[in-house]
Order: C-alpha cells, then structure tokens, then sequence
C-alpha cells in the first residue's frame, strides 16, 4: 500500500488542506467515541449504587448530583449527545476524505487518458485497446477501491484504535497487553493472505484485459466477423478467455473468503482473554464493574477496526495489481519526445526534406535505410514502391508520428525535433487510406482538424470535397450523426469527409496515402476532384500506386526495402529500365 501511495502521492498535493481538516475531523470522531462507553461507567458504579459521582459530571450537576433520577437523565443525554456529534463528525470527514478520493481518481484518469494519448504509435502497435480501456477503467478503479478504504477504514479505524490503547494504559495496563498480543498473529495472518490475493488479483486483472481486448476486437471487425460466419470461433476464444478470468476470479474469491475466518478466529482468543482476566479482577476487587463495562465496550470497538484493517488486505491486494498495470502505461516512454527547448513552428511555406534518414519500429531492426526525399513549397512529391518497402512509413515520418533513429526530418529548414510537436502537427493535414471517423455528426468529424473553424466555412470545405453530393439526401444533412468509425458511410464517403477535414484545417502540408485506394470509378472521380482542391497552392507528399497519381507529381521517388532506389518525373522513370517501369508494365498488363 505504501509503494501506491508513494508513486500516487503527488495527486494528493492540491488537496492537502481539505484533506488535513478531513483528519483532523477523524481525531474528533475517535475522541468522541472514546467517550462513549464512559456514561454506562457511572451508571454502574454510582446510580445502581446509590453513591454520588464525582469527577466532571459531580461538578457539573452540583448539587443535583445526590440524586439517581438526575444523573440518570444526564448520561443517557451524554451517550445522545456523544453518539450525534461522532455521526456528524463522522458523516463530515467521509464527505471530505472521499471527495478528495473521487477527485484524485478523477485527476489519475486524466493523467492516464493525456499520457496514452501522447504515447507513439510504436506503444499503441504492441497493446490491444480494450487492454489499455481495462488499464484507464478497472485498473484505476481499483486504486480507487484503495483510496475509499483509506479514508474510510485505515485512517478512522487506526486513530479509534490507538486512542483505546492509550485509554488502556491509563485503566489497566495488563488489558493494553491482552488487547495487543494479538497483533502479532493477525499481521501474520494478513501478510500470508495478503501476497496471495494480489497473485491472484494480478491474474484476474491480466485476464479483465484479455477479455476486453477480445471484445474490443470482435465487436470493431464485427462486419469481417459476420461476413466470414466466425461467430462460433468468435465465441470460442471469448470462452476461453473468460474461463480463464473466472478461474483466477475464484481463486481469489477462495483466498478472500478464508482471510476474514482467519481473522475472526484469532479476535474471538484475544476476546476471551480479556474476558477472563477482567472477570478476576472484578471478583477481587480490583477493578470496578463500571470500568469492566467500559474495558469490554472498547474490546468490541478495538477488535472490529482490527478486523477491518486486516480485511483491507484484499482491497490492497487488487488495488496493487491495478496500480502496477497503470503504472506500467505511465512509465511508457512517448519515445517521441518533446525537447524542453523546442520553439513554436512559425508559418510554414512547405518544403519538406527528408536527410539520409533511417529508422525502425523495433531497436535493431530497420525499416528505413539512409533515405533522402526532397518537396518544395507547392510541390507534389509521390512515393511508389510494392507494399511493404517503406512508403507509409516515410509519411508517418512528416508529422512527427514517429522520430527517426539517424539523419533528418527538416520543415522550412528546420528540425522537427527543434520545433513542438503540436505546432508542427497543426500545419500538416493527413489523409489516409481507410479515413478514421470519430463520434459524432458529420459537421463535427469535418471540423475535427479545425474546431474554430464557423459552421460556414466548414460547409464550405465540406461542398470543396463534394461533401454535399451525398449529405443533401440525409435528412438531418451535416447534423447526421454517423455509426461507430463510420460504419454507415461508404468508403467514396468517408473519404471525401476525410478531404473535407484536411480543406477546413487549411494547412499548408498535406500527406495523402493511397487515397483512391479500393474506391469505384464514380467515387474515385469525386474523391480525386476533392483531391484537386485540397492540393492546390500545398505542399504535397502522396502515397500512390495508380499510374493517375503519379503522373501529377512533380516527382516520383521510388521505395524498394526501405531505400530510394530511383527519382524523377513519372515520363522519366518510365523511360528508363528500372523497378518503375516495371510496376508500369504490370499495371498495364493487368
């Protein structure tokens, strides 16, 4: 528990003095409670036996004092008025404490949420979605669990529990002893189990990840799914998941359920000890009846936050295999990195210049080697080559999606890595082969690359991308809301909404991968005149493998393996042998 709140700590700085006023009220709280048990004291030893108490209460009632009936009244008004202030106390301090806890949660989410969104796409490659969902939902709610029993078991149960031993110390200092022995037992006790469950909580955890993970996949594919009839296989690994998830959930339920047995056992020794030695002192005298009441009161208050804190063990055990698994997305490198010193990029013209850049996805393993491209301002620059030899991954390389392992990427001259990475990010538009909708209204997935743009100008953008072709026939026309990644859209449609997007965002870089790629010959025909506008007057790096394309391009550089084997225009390349006319032979012979 310790190692969460140390790595969780600083979430808790912002509110140190809600916090401190929620403590401060727990002392009060256990105070009060301490006080409980004193009214039934003298009622025991001076009402029942016609004797007038001293003390606080004697001096308060005065002379009332001598009468039974009088000092009756007042501790039954005591134990009242005692009991509601520690309700109130008590109903104060869970409101702060767990407020607190809530806003923390909320603060560790978004931390969690922000980081994810910064880590490269290299660490969102190797993790499924539905197990990093699990790590921002489950996980942190875990540690959620832990913060609540914090403030609600630990802090008010120890303060109670310390304060009573103090008071025992004061009676009777042997019952401090019989109250105490007990201790060593029950950490024994809690330390066996309390490995255990969180083994177990860490393999339930792993297997809420998989689950979701499956989920996650199944029901994003769900028309591959259906189209293949892989309901059946679907089903059987989501079987086989879960089995695995109910095997360590019962684990650790066994583990949960013995803990508390456990736990009872070793109060119910304790219990009778200090019931038999108090009974003796009572019977020689050496001890009063009233203060025996008083001592058993606080062995039910002393055992019931002992079996509380040992019961925490659980919470703790899966709020640790939680917190390990957020820990681990917050400890993720964003491998590409800000520099402290990185200035604002100004208004870009739009050269672009790839310098004898190589780089891989995996240390050790390059996918790009010493690669040069060059685009001036204006410039329409294609990247041919088979699949696999290296195009995207030389776009991805423009707006920083990755950082290279040697040479440079240079916007205007300047490093990318010298300028941050939303101001270089903001002045390119990406369109890509499959265009990625979000949820939403079609208004809203255009202005996506422009939030500030006005509802005009997105339309606009939206008619620029011929957009309206379609939308007039929708009967809430942009106000329609779309289906999860755009799954009532066609591809034509999606992707002239993904043309609309890069017009509205009016950068002055464009990168286009494939963007005819799979569409019929009436959409390829609106998409590559949405097209025509959006590259106008831009800086354009294309990923093509239509002859179309490449003939517009002031350039054509040639991928092969991951290395430029040939540059130039699409006539130039095609006169000379080489691996271009090659891809055009067999264009035209296909």
């Amino acid at each position: 528990m310790l190692s969460i709140l140390r790595r969780f700590g600083s979430l808790l700085r912002p509110y140190r003095g809600v916090t401190a006023v929620g403590g401060l009220l727990v002392l009060v709280v256990a105070a009060l409670q301490l006080a409980l048990p004193w009214p039934l004291k003298i009622v025991v030893d001076d009402v029942l036996r016609g004797t007038t108490p001293d003390g606080p209460l004697g001096d308060l009632l005065g002379p009332a004092a001598g009468s039974p009936i009088v000092v009756l009244a007042a501790c039954a008004l005591a134990m009242v008025v005692l009991a509601g202030l520690a309700a109130l106390g008590n109903y104060a301090s869970s409101r702060l404490l767990l407020g607190v806890g809530e806003r923390i949660i909320t603060d560790l989410r978004t931390e969690v949420f922000a980081h994810l969104q910064r880590l490269s796409l290299s660490f969102h490659g190797k993790h499924r979605v539905g197990d990093l969902a699990a790590r921002l939902t489950s996980d942190v709610d875990a540690i959620k669990a832990l913060l609540i029993a914090v403030f609600s078991v630990l802090l008010p149960n120890l303060a109670l529990l310390l304060g009573i031993v103090v008071v025992a110390i004061v009676i009777q200092p042997v019952f401090a002893l019989l109250l105490l022995c007990v201790a060593p037992a029950l950490y024994a006790v809690v330390h066996h189990y309390r490995g255990a469950i969180k083994q177990a909580s860490r393999e339930a955890r792993l297997h809420d990840g998989r689950v979701a993970g499956h989920v996650t996949e199944t029901l994003s594919t769900i028309r591959l799914v259906q189209s293949f009839a892989a309901e059946r296989r679907g089903l059987d690994r989501f079987h086989t998941h879960s089995r695995a998830r109910l095997d360590a959930g019962l684990r650790q339920v066994d583990l949960e359920s013995r803990l508390p047995s456990a736990v009872e056992m070793v109060t119910q020794v304790g219990r009778a000890a200090v019931l038999f030695v108090g009974a003796l002192l009572v019977l020689n005298g050496q001890m009063s009846l009233g203060v025996l009441l008083v001592l058993l009161a606080y062995l039910q208050q002393v055992y019931a936050p002992m079996k509380a804190l040992a019961r925490l063990a659980s919470t703790i055990g899966k709020a640790q295999a939680g917190a390990e698994r957020v820990d681990e997305v917050l400890r993720s490198d964003t491998i590409v990195e800000e520099r402290p010193d990185a200035v604002d990029a100004p208004p870009l013209r739009g050269e672009i210049e790839l310098r004898s850049v190589s780089f891989g996805y995996t240390a050790g393993q390059p996918v790009l080697h010493g690669v040069s491209v060059h685009a001036r301002p204006g410039e329409v620059v294609a990247l041919a080559g088979a699949t696999g030899a290296g195009k995207s991954t030389v776009a991805s390389l423009v707006p920083r999606l990755y950082d290279v392992t040697s040479g440079q990427v240079l916007l205007d001259g300047s490093d990318v890595r010298d300028l941050t990475i939303a101001s270089v990010r903001s002045q390119i538009a990406v369109v890509p082969q499959d265009p990625l909708m979000v949820a939403g209204t079609i208004l809203e997935n255009i202005a996506y690359g422009a939030p500030e743009a006005s509802r005009d100008d997105l339309i606009a953008a939206a008619e620029a991308a011929y957009v309206d072709e379609f939308v007039d026939r929708l009967p809430d026309g942009y106000d329609t809301e779309i289906a999860e990644a755009g799954a009532s859209l066609s591809g034509g449609q999606r992707q002239r909404i993904a043309i609309a997007r890069a017009l509205a965002a009016d950068t002055p870089i464009v990168v286009l991968d494939e963007p005819t790629s799979g569409l019929d010959a009436i959409s390829e025909t609106l998409v590559m005149r949405g097209l025509a506008r959006l590259t106008a007057g831009r800086t354009v790096v294309v990923i093509a493998h239509r002859l179309s394309t490449l003939r517009q391009a002031d350039r054509v550089y040639v991928i092969h393996a991951g290395r430029v084997v040939d540059s130039g225009t699409h006539d130039e390349l095609a006169a000379r042998p080489g691996r271009y006319r090659e891809m055009s032979e067999a264009f035209f012979s296909s």
